[in-house]
């Protein structure tokens, strides 16, 4: 009897592993295939062969309205960050003495092995058995809006991958070994490159003024953290004042963008008047229906298919719906820190006139989301000795239905 018993707990949990494990691994296997036969533009790859030969202007065009170009006094520039070209240049310095170009997905994959590293050691920091701690990395990397910028490498979504690398890797540092001089640079390249993200900061910055040491320490960890911030926000200014000839001025009211979205930048780059679109963005937005014919409202298969425009948070990623069915009292300190940073990024995205399409899922997300999952990991460890079934299972549920979206989104 006893031997039957163990019989069929190895059968049961051979059947788990394959279902929870060989199944997400098997999808993240295909995206990253997919994702080499899905190379978009190519932006910061472009920028960065700029940086080598010495300009912050492209060296040849990038596209017209929907390649977001920046243009003033006879030359194209961009936008966002450039730290994300910087990290680049190597690269591209390199294949330019075969005359080859270096395209940003080459690199794109190392940084996603790196993000799901951090994860990994994170969930094994707050107790999770191997088996949760790799179902928790699937559940970042499938379960949620990440999924998209993992697939396709254009230029905009390439940052992203960055931002969610250095994210995730300032978060292990902090509950690994605290060296504030580290997590100092790595907000100072947070900032460099989606300045959303960089309120992350207030979350290092209140932990280190609640903690139970020295105000001398306090003083100079403070020190560490803000410098490189401090840093980062010279060189942004620089840049600007050398491309546009005003600190203040990343280029956005030159961009050469569609009508729908200068109309709304008009109202503002940052307006309460962009609440409501982005808010509902977020939260409720549902897959497009795939109709019969343009007078049709009968649905043909496959019956939905990604929203360019993004979807609800609750959609691409239900697990974050664990969150609200604990009680306010029972977050702890830390974890209200990471929230309210979380709602800093979230309350800029929210004002923000653009709305992040063509994407997948509320794509801005990410410049919050690594903190919201450690708060995921945080909590739900707190009231649970492991992973339940119907846990592994919506992770599992919602990283198919996600794949199924991505798979509409892909532009071949």
């Amino acid at each position: 009897m006893v031997a039957k018993l163990r019989s069929w707990s190895s059968n049961t949990s051979f059947a788990n592993n394959v279902l929870f494990i060989g199944i997400p691994t098997i999808l993240l296997l295909t995206l990253i295939v997919l994702g080499f036969m899905a190379e978009g533009s190519q932006q910061f790859s472009m920028l960065a062969n700029s940086f080598v030969h010495g300009h912050t202007y492209f060296l040849s065009s990038i596209g017209g309205v929907g390649q977001d170009p920046v243009l003033y006094r006879g030359h194209v520039y961009w936008d966002d960050g450039f730290f994300p070209a910087v990290v680049l240049m190597p690269f591209v310095a390199f294949f330019n003495l075969f005359h080859i170009f270096f395209y940003q997905g080459y690199l794109k994959w190392m940084f996603v092995v790196l993000t799901a590293y951090f994860i990994f050691k994170l969930a094994q920091h707050f107790k999770y058995t191997v088996k949760d701690s790799l179902v928790l990395v699937f559940g970042f990397m499938l379960a949620t809006v990440y999924m998209g910028v993992n697939t396709v490498s254009s230029g905009w979504l390439f940052a992203q991958i960055i931002t969610t690398f250095l994210l995730f890797w300032a978060l292990y540092e902090y509950y690994h070994q605290r060296k504030w001089w580290l997590i100092g640079l790595l907000c100072g390249f947070i900032f460099l490159t989606r300045i959303p993200a960089a309120s992350i900061g207030i979350f290092f910055l209140l932990t280190i003024l609640v903690a139970k040491y020295s105000w001398k320490k306090k003083f100079i960890n403070l020190v560490w953290l803000g410098s490189f911030v401090v840093i980062g926000i010279i060189l942004i200014a620089s840049y600007n004042y050398q491309r546009f000839g005003n600190p203040f001025n990343n280029g956005n009211y030159y961009q050469e963008i569609s009508t729908a979205s200068a109309e709304a930048r008009s109202m503002g780059l940052l307006s309460i008047d962009h609440i409501p679109t982005n808010l509902y963005t977020f939260l409720l937005r549902g897959p497009s229906t795939v109709l019969k014919s343009s007078s049709s409202w009968s649905l043909k298969p496959p019956y939905i298919s990604n929203n360019e425009l993004g979807m609800s948070i609750f959609i691409t990623s239900p697990l974050f719906i664990y969150l609200l069915t604990r009680k306010w009292s029972s977050y702890s300190r830390e974890t209200r820190f990471l929230l309210l940073s979380s709602l800093i990024s979230l309350i800029i995205l929210l004002l923000y006139y653009g709305d992040g399409a063509d994407q997948f899922g509320y794509r801005y997300s990410l410049d919050f989301l690594p903190e919201l999952y450690v708060v995921f990991m945080i909590m739900y460890r707190k009231f649970n000795r492991q992973l339940s079934t119907g846990m592994n299972s919506l992770i599992l549920a919602s990283g198919l239905f996600n794949f199924y979206l991505v798979l509409s989104y892909i532009r071949w």
